[in-house]
């Protein structure tokens, strides 16, 4: 059992988790069009793993007690799980077409200034208030879509650009649990979204961004047997949604609301 435990928190801490869901939200982006590719996929995987490494190692001090502690008692892991990533997002980088790259970049470079300060003062994307959570979502939806679909020839147009939005949606909604969560490690000067109007009126915005992601779906095709699917999956991430709160299990957000997308794709493909 101790094993067991060792092995699932590290899949957890080490970002393994989360880099999965960035890898089954971009397989869904390629479904959609009905691309069956997996270096971009696989690119995001790796990208996320690092990135999220590099973050997190940034905000070792904002982060909980048994997270910290857990970092700590695994460096050599996470170092070796790091070389590894970085040796397979260089290997899969030399795939990555120009245009895609150069849809990347504004996104890389939001994420590289969401920690490391770009002024004298020590000032990143991160400290200015209200971003947070608009960063995390249009960065998501960037990399997870309109790269994966610009690297497969996918011209950017407005049936690409709903998709883009709706992507936004919903990774909006789903990071709201998230800032319940840190509600007692964030700054005040952050001004997310619980802090500055509440947790409930938070998970009102959050079921907004749902209701919105699911109006554009039945916008573009008619509801059939194939829209279970889409309700089902946004019922899911409602309730989550509604149950979060700040006290809650560690497990609750860091491994059952970032499955939600691993979620979307299992239901997609089975």
């Amino acid at each position: 059992m101790q094993l067991i435990r060792s092995v699932f928190n590290f899949y957890i801490y080490s970002n393994i988790h989360v880099a999965l869901a960035a890898f089954s939200l971009t397989k869904i982006s390629l479904l959609i069009y009905d691309i069956d590719e997996s270096k971009s996929p696989l690119f995001v995987f790796f990208a996320t793993i690092v990135s999220y490494n590099f973050i997190r190692s940034f905000k070792i001090n904002e982060i909980d007690i048994f997270w910290k502690i857990w970092v700590k008692g695994h460096k050599k892991s996470l170092i070796i799980l790091n070389i590894i990533s970085l040796i397979f997002l260089i290997f899969y980088a030399f795939s990555v077409k120009f245009s895609a790259f150069l849809v990347l970049l504004p996104f890389t470079i939001a994420t590289f200034f969401y920690i490391v300060p770009f002024r004298a003062e020590r000032i990143n994307l991160r400290s200015v208030a209200s971003l947070k959570l608009f960063l995390i979502a249009i960065t998501w939806a960037g990399i997870t879509v309109l790269f994966p679909l610009v690297q497969n020839g996918v011209v950017i147009e407005s049936s690409v650009l709903i998709i883009f939005l709706q992507r936004f949606l919903i990774i909006l909604a789903l990071t709201i649990p998230f800032d319940i969560r840190d509600l007692q490690y964030d700054k005040e000067q952050l001004n997310t979204l619980p802090q500055l109007y509440g947790v409930i009126n938070s998970k009102i915005i959050a079921g907004l961004a749902l209701v919105f992601f699911l109006i554009i779906e039945f916008l573009q095709r008619p509801f059939d047997i194939n829209s279970y699917d889409i309700v089902l999956l946004t019922t899911i991430s409602l309730l989550f949604i509604i149950f979060s709160k700040e006290n809650q299990n560690r497990y609750y957000t860091t491994f059952w609301v970032e499955a939600i997308p691993i979620f979307w794709y299992f239901l997609l493909v089975t």
